[in-house]
């Protein structure tokens, strides 16, 4: 919507329509969208925390929208309404069950970006402030302001020494005529506010600009203000939200049911990997059976070999043995048959 803050020139016409919703937004939220609707016609809903028309930061402990609007801060057009009777079932709520909607998750994430960019803001204007030149004097002001310092000091020194003299009434006279040359001095070097030095300063709550010449009225009003005391809030509530789980803030919706399910698929995984422990072990135990009878068997197959290979052996060494007897006769008997036919031959 158009809005003066926003758009300062936009047409009237369209400033009232903005006024005019902002207004309506306002008259929903304190008596409901049901306000104009006749009595026996209201339908005298109910309203609950987890309706999508209310305002969850406020049922959360604190809606920036509300606190700062009409303000500098103001963060547009909000047109969520505000129940005291759901905030009331919202505070009855166990913290678990809060932590389920995540809300408290939504403020926190929203006032650590508000205060965040309100930071940086605070520290671009403290830089500004700094880098300021004090204002430079002409040639002939500065010469005044030489020629007052110089008097300022003899005067003080005259007063000094008219004081240890026991003459206290030169003495006050050379002060007073001190004090009227230093409100003169002042007065060229800070022309607008002459006899104090005017020092601006950024506030660290709210950014807002003060100056040291503020009187303390002033300064009391700023700290009582809607835009100060917004701020003030704003920030508590981020400490407040901060400090939730051990320093790690509130969860986001639905995380410790996405936690929970995740521990107990955990425990089902487990619980199915000792299954497929257990079936493997039944299955490997036949198998590793089967391996020692086969082991067995071939132990077995090899001994039978070696007797067999053995007694071929064997077999084949009776047979050798034999046919060298038999070779040995014949040789003996060849011998015997040569040595009788040699007798023959001779006799």
């Amino acid at each position: 919507l158009w809005s003066r803050r926003s758009f300062p020139f936009a047409p009237a016409h369209l400033q009232k329509m903005a006024a005019r919703a902002a207004m309506q937004a306002q008259m929903d939220a304190l008596m409901g969208k049901e306000r104009d609707v006749p009595v026996d016609k209201r339908t005298n809903r109910i309203i609950q925390y987890n309706d999508e028309e209310v305002d969850k930061f406020w049922i959360a402990g604190l809606s920036p929208y509300v606190i700062f609007r009409n303000t500098r801060s103001d963060l547009g057009n909000w047109d969520k309404i505000i129940d005291d009777d759901a905030k009331v079932a919202w505070d009855a709520l166990s913290q678990d069950k809060k932590d389920e909607f995540g809300y408290e998750y939504d403020l926190f994430r929203l006032c650590e970006q508000l205060v965040s960019d309100l930071d940086k803001t605070i520290r671009r204007t403290k830089d500004k402030l700094a880098s300021d030149k004090p204002i430079s004097l002409g040639k002939e002001s500065q010469a005044q302001v030489d020629a007052f310092t110089a008097q300022i000091k003899d005067l003080q020194t005259k007063a000094q020494l008219l004081g240890d003299e026991g003459d206290v009434d030169e003495s006050m006279k050379a002060n007073q005529e001190a004090e009227e040359l230093v409100k003169k001095k002042d007065a060229i070097l800070h022309p607008s506010y002459p006899g104090k030095e005017k020092v601006m300063e950024v506030c660290e709550i709210c950014c807002n600009m003060m100056a040291s010449t503020d009187s303390e009225v002033r300064q009391e009003e700023h700290i009582a203000g809607k835009q100060h005391s917004g701020w003030q809030k704003v920030r508590d509530m981020l400490a407040k939200l901060q400090a939730m789980n051990d320093g790690k803030g509130p969860p986001p919706a639905g995380s410790k049911r996405r936690e929970s399910r995740s521990e107990g698929n955990g425990d089902r995984e487990s619980g199915r990997d000792s299954e497929r422990r257990r079936s493997r072990s039944k299955e490997r135990a036949p198998r590793e059976r089967s391996k020692e009878r086969s082991s067995k068997d071939q132990d077995r197959d090899r001994a039978s070999d070696r007797d067999r290979e053995r007694q071929r052996e064997s077999d084949r060494f009776g047979r050798d043995s034999a046919y060298r007897d038999r070779s040995d006769y014949r040789d003996r008997d060849r011998e015997r048959e040569s040595s009788r036919d040699y007798r023959d031959r001779r006799y």
